[in-house]
């Protein structure tokens, strides 16, 4: 699997709940920073997975890190980010 394709398995399945949110933010994080090839993406593609990707890499489920509010994010951020590019690019 390329990593473009990759990258639309892991939101939908995440969305699908086959993937518990630590596994899921880790998962993408690698996929798209170290095996994706921005070039392959499309400037909307491009755009929605980076915003996804700078959330998943500073996921927290950790209160005490979440109080830290400009570091940490919670769950509630990487999955309605999630289900935007749902929305908008997986039909």
């Amino acid at each position: 699997m390329e990593a473009k394709e990759k990258l639309y398995y892991l939101v939908a399945e995440y969305i699908n709940g086959n993937y518990n949110d630590e596994t899921f933010c880790d998962i993408f994080t690698v996929t798209y920073d170290v095996e994706t090839d921005y070039k392959e993406l499309n400037s909307k593609e491009k755009l929605l997975f980076e915003e996804l990707c700078s959330l998943t890499s500073r996921f927290s489920s950790d209160e005490n890190d979440l109080k830290l509010n400009s570091i940490y994010v919670s769950k509630n951020e990487v999955r309605d980010k999630a289900l935007q590019i749902k929305n908008e690019l997986i039909k």
